[in-house]
Formats: structure tokens, sequence, C-alpha cells
């Protein structure tokens, strides 16, 4: 609810305002450059402080409404994150519903950042990719800083953000104004993060913050989901690869199926090389483990 002091700082303005335009009607003089000008900056300075006190509204959504908006939120995630969709499905739709229920935003997008290296996993818009890959070229802006506070990150402005002022830059020329930022919890050998963006100053209020890690736990798990899948397929694979060549030396060395496979074992061991590269190179070359020496 806007207080006293919000009102009677803006009514002052006006009425400044409104009594210079008054004396100059009334005068039928033109008012000089200097004098538009701090008209147009107090003007501006009134504008901002009706913004302020929307925002401040906004940002007191009663406990039952944002009760609601976590339940649509969850409900919605559980009915279309099906375990039938892929991970890279998962996550395009957890950013699409972002869009759709997080107040304030107009695009989202997850990202990785991997070893210096920032990559997109999802996107609802060219918008929020260009913004990601602003960062991974300026080595600038909030995936590279998450990480280290933990904690959802809101920009009103960017136009006033000191902290990131080439990242900023860049997301004002492709029509950002303002985000909101969430970490990605428990993403192992890499930092996520979930970055929601709007055209308009002050987009975000306290109920996006709060709902905006719904999401972010739900892209993370969809995460997860890849990250187990590709290890299975790649351990099915070295398992395939393994076996292969487990057979190529039983019957070469007339071998038991342990005795070749630690032979295998001890060249790995010997050589400082992978189990699985060694029998890669008995099966492709034909090599015989005893010749691999690195």
């Amino acid at each position: 609810m806007t207080t006293q002091v919000d009102r009677a700082e803006v009514l002052a303005e006006l009425a400044l305002c409104r009594a210079r335009l008054s004396a100059w009607a009334a005068g039928g003089s033109v008012p000089s450059s200097a004098e538009l000008t701090r008209m147009v900056s107090a003007l501006t300075t009134i504008e901002d402080q009706v913004r302020g006190v929307e925002s401040r509204r906004s940002d007191t959504t009663t406990p039952a409404t944002l009760r609601s908006l976590l339940s649509l939120a969850r409900a919605d995630l559980a009915e279309q994150l099906t375990e039938e969709a892929s991970s890279s499905e998962q996550l395009l739709r957890v950013v699409q519903l972002a869009v759709r229920l997080v107040p304030g935003a107009e695009h989202a997008a997850v990202s990785l950042l991997r070893r210096a290296s920032i990559e997109t996993s999802a996107s609802t818009s060219p918008v929020a990719a260009t913004c990601d890959r602003a960062q991974q070229e300026l080595r600038d802006g909030l995936v590279l800083y998450i990480n280290g506070v933990h904690e959802t990150i809101r920009i009103d402005d960017l136009s006033a953000e000191p902290r990131w002022p080439a990242f900023a830059a860049r997301a004002l020329d492709a029509g950002v104004r303002s985000m909101l930022v969430c970490e990605l919890p428990a993403i192992r050998g890499a930092v996520g993060a979930l970055s929601l963006y709007s055209s308009r100053r002050r987009a975000f209020s306290s109920a996006g913050e709060l709902v905006a890690p719904v999401f972010a736990s739900r892209a993370a798990i969809a995460i997860a989901h890849a990250d187990q899948v590709h290890n299975l397929r790649r351990a099915i694979g070295s398992r395939q690869i393994i076996g292969e060549a487990v057979g190529i030396l039983m019957e070469r060395h007339r071998l038991s199926a342990d005795d070749a496979f630690e032979r295998l074992v001890m060249v790995s061991q010997r050589a400082h090389i992978k189990l699985r590269e060694v029998a890669t190179r008995v099966t492709e070359t034909g090599e015989d483990p005893e010749e691999i020496t690195r």
C-alpha cells in the first residue's frame, strides 16, 4: 500500500511542475532549454517514484495468492513433465512454463557453466540465448556470478546496474531491461542457472523470486536425469567393447574369460591407460595387450 511519505513526495513534485507550467502560461514566456531539461528530469523522477510504489505493491503478494501460484506451477510441471519426455524436452517445457507462470517473465533460459564455458541447455527465444552468448563472450554476467552467492538475484533496471556493465550494455541492446536469475541446485560438475528476462523495468516482484526456484529445481532434476542416461549408455558401451576384446584374447591365446579380462586390467594399470581405451585398441587395431605401452 502506498505510504503517506510516498504520496507526499509525488504530490509535491507534481505541484512544483504544475506551478512552473502555470507561471510560463500566465507570463506568455517560452521556457529556456535548461528549464525544460529540469522539468523533464523532475517528471522522470516522478515516474520512477510511481513505478517504485507499484513495484512495492506487487511485492506485497498475499500468502494465499502466493500459495495458489506455487500450487499452479507445481501442478503444471507434474502434468507436462512426463517420464516419456527426453531431458531436452523436459528442459524446454520448464522454461516455457516459467515464462507462463512467473510474474513478469517474457523470456527464459537454462544455462550450464562447465569449465568456464557457458552453454544454453534450453531457451524460449533468441533473446535469452543472445544474453547467454554475451556472458560467454564478455566473461561478464550473472551466470558467472550466481554460484558465489547461492541465492536468487533480481535486477530491476539493467541501465542502472553497476556490477556487470559490459553484459548490461549487451542485454539492453537485445531489449532486456530487468532480470531474475536463480541457481539450479545440486548440479554435479557444473553451475546451473535459470534466467528470466523482461523488456520492462521492475518487471519482477518478490512473488517471482519465490516461484522461480520451483522451476530451477525441476530443471536440475532434468539435467541430472540426462547425466544418468549418458553415464548408463557409456557404461553399456564400455562393457560391450571390453567383452569384444576379451573374446578376441580368448580365441587368440586360448585363455579363459577371467584370464583374458585380467590381462586387459594389468595392461591398463601398467600403461596408465583406461580399460575402455585398451579394449578399443585391441578390437579396432588388433594390437596385442602386451604390445601396448602408452
